[in-house]
């Protein structure tokens, strides 16, 4: 089928996940962890990176295989990634006004690259937006420089690209795919708690009360602390609540910071209901994942779901596609349904 060339905009804990993944199954050559070895003929060793942006100083300049291992990123390391011969360039940072914040992130005083002749260049397919979370007007900046470099772009931070009407209508007039808002992890809360919501309502349980509140130590766990708690709060309850045909309690959103926790994420879930003859029950449940990998399963079907589309010539807003991957996408569907839908679109 030959190859997916990408550029990430981000080189942070779920790029170095991505990437050290991707090189862990081609040496490798087994499917554990994956949802799905082959989608539309591409495996997971045709995604080729072509194009990497940061704004950290301690990643400009530098290889993205040695890039992904620099501070602040704190994803685990599995393997020791070859060169790729690409380098990370300056990307844009109109959101960074220079207040004190809990950040690790080391601005680098260079020039912004002209993003859409770097894409032109490097010939890329497909745009991965892994930015910081509250970067919304540098994610709008990359989505544009996409649709003019001709690429298709996969949104996965919590700003509102693929429903910003004026951005995605761009896309569809371009003929060039789009996809996100806000990538949901392989095992990440939000899809564990409509998960088990789904499941309760199917076997007859009135839900009455929910949360589900998330503790972690990466950069993304300080982002959605200092700059996108109350919107990442919305999308995410948002998200669950639409999986049960009912309204009740329900509150689903980042708690606090932890730094000992690293990379990692502690996730507390709490469901409250009535089953059989007005019966009460509590369920509390603790999951503790890694942010990183966490988005790599998803992320790979993702980027192969717009190189299809692209191939089949399918622009603007992704539906299937979003609706399998992400929190807030244009259209929601019950989860085994996004999951049919993006089988379909895929094979």
């Amino acid at each position: 089928m030959g190859e997916i060339r990408i550029a990430i905009a981000g080189v942070g804990n779920c790029a170095s996940s991505l990437l050290q993944g991707i090189q862990y199954y081609r040496e490798n050559g087994n499917s554990l962890g994956l949802l799905h070895e082959k989608l539309g003929g591409y495996g997971i060793d045709d995604i080729k990176v072509v194009a990497a942006f940061d704004i950290d100083v301690d990643k400009i300049g530098k290889d993205v295989s040695k890039a992904i291992y620099a501070k602040p990123n704190k994803a685990p390391k599995i393997n020791e990634l070859e060169k790729t011969g690409v380098k990370v360039q300056m990307g844009p940072s109109p959101d960074i006004a220079g207040e004190i914040t809990m950040s690790e992130i080391k601005k680098a005083d260079e020039e912004t690259v002209d993003i859409t002749s770097v894409l032109k260049k490097a010939n890329a397919d497909v745009l991965v937006n892994l930015i910081s979370g509250g970067s919304d007007k540098a994610s709008r900046l990359y989505a544009e420089a996409a649709v003019k470099a001709g690429c298709g772009f996969l949104n996965a931070t919590p700003s509102g690209i693929v429903n910003d009407l004026s951005v995605s209508s761009a896309f569809k007039k371009a003929g060039l795919p789009v996809v996100g808002d806000d990538l949901m992890s392989q095992m990440g809360a939000t899809a564990v708690h409509i998960g088990l919501l789904e499941f309760l309502d199917k076997r007859g349980v009135k839900i009455e009360e929910s949360y589900q509140l998330d503790v972690g130590g990466g950069g993304e766990s300080i982002n959605t602390l200092e700059k996108t708690k109350e919107s990442k709060r919305i999308i995410k309850t948002e998200a669950v609540k639409k999986h049960v045909p009912y309204d009740f309690e329900l509150v689903s959103g980042s708690a606090d910071f932890v730094d000992f926790l690293i990379n990692g994420r502690d996730s507390f879930f709490y469901v409250k209901g009535k089953y059989f003859g007005g019966s009460d029950f509590v369920l509390d449940m603790k999951l503790s994942t890694e942010d990183g990998p966490n988005s790599g399963a998803v992320l790979v079907d993702v980027i192969r779901g717009l190189k299809i589309a692209m191939d089949k010539g399918a622009g603007g807003p992704l539906e299937a596609v979003s609706a399998y991957g992400f929190k807030r996408p244009p259209r929601r569907y019950m989860m085994q349904e996004a999951y049919k839908q993006f089988r379909e679109f895929t094979s």
